[in-house]
């Protein structure tokens, strides 16, 4: 299978930052969904496969309309996401959170967008990942005010836990304005553990490895929360906990 980049950062001068280098060989699933007016949607995309995968997903939402997207990344393959979220109504929201555990020679490539179109639309991307060994990941993050979305606010963080040395970290919040009377915020936290978190850990009797566990499980579970089925939910986190303890 040929290789492919699945999501491109649109502009040009961004490229010499090798953000849309990433290249993955895998079948791309795609997904385009509707909120109607006045709607209330809650999606979750999960990947725990052990295989490479590509996810392209558009989802458009109508005026009062609101979409809560939730996605957590616990694979052993290579993964890439493609998320647009276009807010076409007036007073729509979206609230996009997701969780991702690079390790071993994992490639990941993550690619959001939130597109404001309408009056007193309301954005919220949060993003959350560790990084452990050899893995390679970008990260592009977008909020994009288009002309006519007045009154419209948005709010985009990614923290990065870095576990290892050896990892690859590339992130890009970027945020768009066509619109004056807009209110748009972006940020991005990358670094180790907190050591005086660990030290007060070990205090307390746990080792190192535990320690570091209990910090990256601490820093996931307010999205990890947001999955529905139980079941799932623990998966994920039983999946977490085996790959920090190696």
């Amino acid at each position: 299978m040929d290789e492919k980049i699945l999501g491109e950062m649109p502009l040009s001068t961004w490229r010499w930052l090798g953000v849309n280098a990433q290249k993955i060989s895998a079948q791309i699933e795609e997904r385009f969904i509707e909120v109607g007016d006045g709607e209330i949607k809650k999606i979750s995309e999960i990947n725990l496969a052990d295989k490479n995968v590509a996810r392209r997903i558009k989802i458009t939402v109508g005026k009062s309309a609101r979409v809560e997207f939730i996605s957590a990344d616990l694979g052993r393959g290579d993964y890439s996401a493609d998320v647009e979220i276009e807010l076409r109504g007036d007073d729509s929201s979206a609230d996009l959170d997701a969780v991702y555990f690079g390790d071993g020679n994992r490639k990941l490539d993550f690619n959001y967008v939130i597109r404001q179109r309408g009056k007193r639309t309301s954005a919220n991307m949060n993003v959350r990942g560790a990084l452990n060994q050899n893995c390679d990941k970008i990260f592009r993050g977008t909020l994009d005010f288009q002309r006519g979305a007045k009154g419209s606010t948005g709010r985009e963080l990614e923290e990065v836990i870095i576990l290892s040395p050896k990892t690859r970290n590339r992130s890009v919040p970027l945020m768009l304005a066509a619109e004056d009377e807009v209110d748009g915020h972006h940020a991005v936290s990358v670094g180790r553990l907190d050591e005086e978190k660990i030290f007060y850990l070990m205090s307390r009797g746990l080792d190192k490895a535990e320690a570091e566990r209990l910090i990256v499980e601490a820093a996931f579970n307010p999205v990890v929360e947001k999955v529905s089925d139980d079941n799932l939910r623990g998966e994920l986190l039983e999946n977490l906990q085996r790959r920090l303890a190696k």
